[in-house]
């Protein structure tokens, strides 16, 4: 507008279609909207979610290790130093009690 005359002069045939064009910006505006919306539910859906490393650690299952290896052989042999029991059978009771109280 200039000195308060409008610049465009008013044309009744292309009204119409200046009223058309937003509708068709407004139009596409939505489906790709909605496209964005489908993309990111198909995301969620395929679950393509990567595992961290401590994600990892927790999903795998630790494997207990049996105590044998643990102990060297050339020691299985060797009498203990002190009898603190004073017959075998009060040994494998006391053994016996503690294997039963520890936890697992």
């Amino acid at each position: 507008m200039t000195f308060g005359v409008p610049t465009q002069t008013f044309n009744p045939s292309l009204r119409p279609v200046g009223e058309q064009l937003p509708r068709e910006m407004d139009q596409r505006m939505r489906e790709a909207e909605q496209a964005q919306r489908e993309q990111e539910k198909q995301a969620k859906r395929s679950n393509n979610i990567q595992d961290t490393k401590t994600s990892l650690m927790r999903k795998k299952v630790v494997k207990v290790e049996d105590s044998k290896l643990w102990h060297m052989s050339r020691w299985g042999n060797v009498r203990p130093f002190l009898d603190t029991f004073p017959s075998e059978q009060e040994k494998v009771k006391a053994m016996s009690r503690h294997y039963q109280q520890k936890t697992a």
